[in-house]
């Protein structure tokens, strides 16, 4: 794994939560009353219905799963302008420099711009020509990521449940990818 990839810090703090989650629902399960509430005060969860707390905990991780796919994709995709801007910076070595400058300056501030989902399908007509499924998968997310921060309309929604770790494999592989291919060019 390259430690240029954005990635990696998302998933920490992903499993992060996970653990605390699991730490919570374990002393909410503490048979001692006196250590359940030393454990949980100043908390939501000092209550002394422990179902109900249970609850609580499990609806939080819930909501927590997709605003972290939320999360994973927004750093996803801030890498991909980034990584497509750098790349892009050949355009200033076309002769005349002042216009492969003039095309660059134009070119990095469009690809602000770009939809997501051209961005995704350049790359499967490029890059990830053998990996379509891989490219396919990653607009699965996106759908999730628009379901997600839209509101989640009952009456739209996604395709598929997006699981967090099923996502960050998918965007962490196409990161993984793209980071090799740059450090191949350089070669």
């Amino acid at each position: 794994m390259n430690s240029n990839n954005p990635m990696l810090r998302v998933r920490q703090v992903y499993e992060t939560a996970q653990h605390s989650f699991k730490i919570a629902e374990r002393a909410t399960k503490t048979q001692e009353p006196k250590a359940r509430q030393r454990l949980l005060q100043r908390t939501h969860l000092e209550t002394p219905l422990v179902e109900e707390t249970i609850q609580m905990i499990e609806e939080s991780t819930k909501e927590t799963d997709a605003l972290f796919v939320l999360a994973m994709w927004s750093t996803f995709e801030r890498f991909l302008r980034y990584e497509l801007q750098t790349r892009g910076r050949c355009l200033c070595l076309n002769q005349p420099p002042a216009l492969g400058q003039a095309l660059y300056e134009h070119f990095e501030k469009e690809i602000e711009f770009w939809k997501p989902g051209e961005i995704l399908d350049f790359l499967k007509d490029s890059l990830f020509s053998q990996q379509t499924m891989l490219i396919g998968h990653a607009k699965q997310i996106l759908a999730y990521r628009d379901w997600v921060a839209h509101g989640k309309n009952p009456n739209r929604p996604p395709a598929t449940d997006m699981k967090p770790l099923a996502a960050y494999k998918t965007l962490n592989d196409i990161v993984e990818t793209l980071l090799r291919s740059s450090l191949v060019e350089t070669v």
